[in-house]
């Protein structure tokens, strides 16, 4: 077998792009038919949610790259202090081919650093604002036909760059400029965002929320990322990947990449690499999701978890008000800010369930403990 071959194909890292995506091919092309449609479409200003691992940043990823390809450039950061600096920079970067040297003279260096890459930004001697400056850049693109696309991972309302970003984006639409704006965070922070008043605009944007996968689509994906890859999966070693998957794409390239690794000289993944693959997986998720998850939560948050451990597939909140002892409008505004964290889910009127594999397992070894 050619070496090539048997490189492992899954991706379980963040922000990783995987060689096959499963569940989001409708949301990636309503996206893109957005951009092709014009200003105005509605689908150029768009709000990814969901739990830690639901393929937020993967998703904003593969847009980006997919948005490259029909000629927009795009600016790709996370909502952090000198995050507006950080567009205009990678803005300019991107899309020098295209300026005119006067447009690339605000931009003086882009340098390696002893701690990562050192970017400035430099000062005109014109008094302007950043949105003026982001208009200005902006304009001379779509002049060539070119749109830009802004992507913010980690979408927060304590960041108050972000919430200039926005405001200025709203302008950007009125003027019908070439742009758009695709956002990602976990449920409760975009809760918040959307309730600040001085950005009530994004309450109109488009809003999806990453929960599980379909069943068949992850057993596609699985199945194809192999044999793209050059070697077979048991039908029975398959069905058992995709069963313990549970949905989540994180897990779904955790279970890929570790069942792939057990015997990566063999032509085909068995039913045993399978299991091998899992329980790896299962720990790689408890140590970069679950236990970060676990300690975003109240006691309180923990208790109305707990109460849920002794039913089966779903919760019924009466169960649940009762066993905690307290009132049904209690409970509702736990019940209301563990669904903004994406770690419970309903499930039809009165019930609820857990959104994240394994988490009831883990709230179970937690309080034992």
């Amino acid at each position: 077998m050619d070496k090539e071959q048997l490189k492992n194909p899954f991706t379980p890292s963040f922000g990783s792009i995987p060689l096959m995506m499963a569940g989001r091919d409708q949301i990636i092309n309503d996206i893109l038919e957005g951009l092709d449609n014009g200003p105005g479409d509605p689908n150029r200003a768009t709000i990814f949610t969901g739990a830690r691992g639901t393929g937020k940043t993967v998703l904003l990823a593969k847009i980006a790259e997919e948005a490259a390809s029909r000629g927009w450039i795009s600016a790709n950061i996370n909502a952090e202090a000198g995050m507006l600096d950080e567009i205009l920079v990678q803005l300019y970067t991107n899309a020098k081919e295209f300026l005119t040297p006067e447009s690339l003279a605000y931009l003086t260096s882009i340098s390696a650093g002893g701690f990562g890459i050192s970017r400035q930004v430099k000062q005109s001697s014109r008094k302007s604002t950043w949105r003026s400056e982001l208009t200005s850049l902006i304009q001379e693109l779509n002049e060539k036909e070119i749109g830009v696309l802004i992507t913010v991972d980690e979408m927060a309302i304590d960041i108050e760059e972000a919430k200039t970003l926005i405001v200025t984006f709203q302008h950007l639409v009125r003027e019908r400029r070439e742009a758009a704006l695709i956002m990602a965070g976990l449920p409760q922070k975009i809760s918040e965002l959307l309730r600040d008043d001085k950005i009530t605009f994004m309450r109109r944007a488009f809003q999806h929320h990453l929960g599980p996968v379909d069943e068949n689509e992850v057993r596609l994906s699985m199945r194809k990322t192999v044999e793209f890859a050059g070697r077979k999966i048991e039908p029975t070693a398959l069905s058992y990947a995709v069963k313990y998957a549970e949905g989540f794409p994180f897990m779904i390239q955790l279970i890929g990449y570790q069942m792939w690794r057990q015997n990566p000289e063999k032509m085909t993944i068995t039913l045993s690499d399978a299991k091998e693959g899992v329980l790896f997986a299962q720990n790689d998720l408890e140590r970069m999701i679950l236990n970060q998850t676990y300690q975003d939560l109240s006691p309180k948050e923990i208790s109305f978890l707990s109460a849920m451990l002794d039913d089966g597939e779903y919760s019924m909140m009466s169960d649940i008000t009762e066993r905690m002892n307290v009132s049904t409008k209690y409970a509702g505004e736990y019940r209301r800010r563990l669904i903004e964290q994406g770690v419970i889910g309903e499930r039809g009127r009165g019930k609820v369930t857990f959104e994240m594999p394994q988490f009831r397992e883990f709230i179970q070894s937690k309080l034992a403990e």
